[in-house]
């Protein structure tokens, strides 16, 4: 058993009761190959709400700054994550993304770029990467929605992952790889996984 499938089980059942973890759309997930999976961005522990709502290993790029904590830098570091210089050409945080993503395995991304608690993410500002990657390795984009009350992930409240279906690049008009066809494919992106939060959460959870 590897790292992160213990992770999932021995935190699983703490993480879904403490935030009353629901899950709609686990069938949407892709059982192989590889694809990027883009999700809004509120909180600290988006990327284990994540990991305990799909069921692939998942690689997040995270900023560089966060692996310097001696505990959770470790941790990150053996996950997987990848440290990301936020603001520059991050040439080997690049080099890193493409491999795992050629390699048949899964990147999670947060295109807004930083956490906004509170604010609803159809007034921020996504940025490319996603569209980027997604025309750069041919691999197609599952959006992802983490709904919670107010924008705001809370212990003892409830906490709902949307996962919708898989954005196949034809559907993102990504034909040039020009800096005007990532603006707009990542528009598209971020409506769909914005759209998710329209969704009802009645469902049965996972």
């Amino acid at each position: 058993m590897t790292l992160y499938e213990k992770l999932v089980k021995r935190l699983g059942g703490f993480f879904r009761r403490i935030y009353g973890l629901k899950v709609i759309g686990a069938e949407n997930v892709p059982e192989e190959g590889a694809f990027i999976l883009g999700c809004n961005h509120t909180a600290l522990f988006d990327p284990i709400m994540l990991i305990l709502s799909v069921p692939r290993t998942i690689h997040f790029m995270a900023k560089k700054e966060s692996f310097k904590t001696p505990i959770i830098g470790k941790l990150m570091k053996k996950l997987g994550m990848i440290p990301v210089n936020r603001g520059t050409a991050d040439l080997h945080a690049m080099k890193t993304t493409l491999g795992y993503l050629k390699e048949g395995g899964v990147v999670g991304i947060f295109p807004q770029g930083t956490r906004c608690p509170g604010v609803d993410p159809r007034t921020t500002t996504p940025k490319d990467g996603v569209a980027m990657l997604s025309y750069r390795t041919g691999c197609k984009v599952l959006p992802a929605f983490i709904k919670t009350k107010k924008n705001k992930l809370r212990p003892f409240s409830k906490t709902t992952v949307i996962i919708g279906k898989p954005l196949d690049p034809s559907e993102l008009g990504l034909s040039g790889g020009t800096p005007s066809e990532y603006r707009t494919a990542t528009g598209v992106i971020f409506d769909r996984i914005c759209d998710l939060a329209d969704l009802p959460v009645q469902t049965s959870g996972k």
